[in-house]
């Protein structure tokens, strides 16, 4: 193994084995309440790590120590010695051990848990996705993804949607939770104060006035439903329009719906092609 540890103060360091305690810890990030109570999470691969560290210094999210293997140190000296995050070799067994992906990658990092962000940092001058009881952890990340393309950068979330630092909601997003502001709040309390600056707020259903022939605003709030049953009629008294994405194919036929992340993909694609 590497015999020294690379740290940002320039300190040369006995590289250890990680501890029965720190694999305990590791590992007990994959549940929300530990996640809550360390205030940490956990950040997978080289690209990931990568982002969460080149992050500018005014970012929310910090790397607080990072676990990795002599092959992937020797290729990112630089990026250790300029970042303030503890560094520890690991071999690919050890890895194994704290990894929660089934083929473990070269490296992986405990991050910071950062405080949720109040409702009043969501900007009014820009487009707002919104998502009521969104359960999968692979949708969030990858509307997450999906919101980072397309240039949007808050989504709010009711309480009981998945939660951001699932470990499958992290990996999916490539580096756009790093990017994307999620808040978590009640949607009708927020909704209300929304629609009093008379902004546009759209909400999505299997039917609705066509996507295609709405006119939308710079500033819209998107607003989505769950995945399998899609908004409840208590959003009705919010909602400046009901829009659909109206299905193309042929015959009586077809799929019944689109999955969420992809209509995620469709409306912001739409969106900005109109502004």
């Amino acid at each position: 193994m590497h015999p020294i540890i690379f740290s940002s103060l320039g300190k040369m360091n006995q590289a250890a084995v990680i501890s029965n305690a720190q694999i305990k810890l590791i590992r007990s990030l994959r549940q929300k309440k530990f996640r809550d109570h360390y205030r940490l999470y956990l950040v997978e691969g080289e690209k990931m790590v990568a982002e969460l560290m080149e992050n500018p210094e005014n970012s929310r999210h910090r790397a607080i120590r990072l676990f990795a293997t002599s092959e992937y140190l020797d290729r990112n000296k630089d990026l250790f010695h300029r970042h303030p995050a503890e560094v520890m070799e690991a071999t690919k067994k050890e890895l194994e051990k704290i990894s929660n992906l089934v083929t473990p990658q070269t490296v992986l990092a405990v991050a910071s848990l950062p405080d949720a962000l109040p409702l009043d940092q969501v900007p009014p001058d820009e487009p707002v996705l919104a998502f009521d009881s969104i359960r999968d952890p692979g949708n969030l990340g990858t509307i997450l993804r999906t919101a980072d393309w397309f240039g949007i950068h808050h989504v709010v979330c009711s309480p009981d949607s998945a939660d951001l630092y699932n470990p499958k909601v992290v990996q999916s997003t490539m580096g756009a939770l790093f990017r994307v502001e999620v808040i978590y709040a009640d949607l009708p309390e927020w909704l209300s104060m929304v629609g009093k600056g008379e902004r546009q707020i759209l909400g999505t259903f299997l039917e609705g006035t066509s996507l295609y022939e709405v006119p939308l605003k710079n500033n819209p709030v998107i607003l989505f439903g769950n995945e399998s049953k899609g908004l409840p009629d208590h959003y009705d008294p919010y909602l400046t329009q009901k829009i659909s994405i109206p299905p193309f194919h042929r015959g009586e036929k077809g799929p019944e719906s689109l999955n969420i992340a992809a209509s995620v993909a469709v409306i912001c694609s739409e969106m900005r092609r109109k502004k």
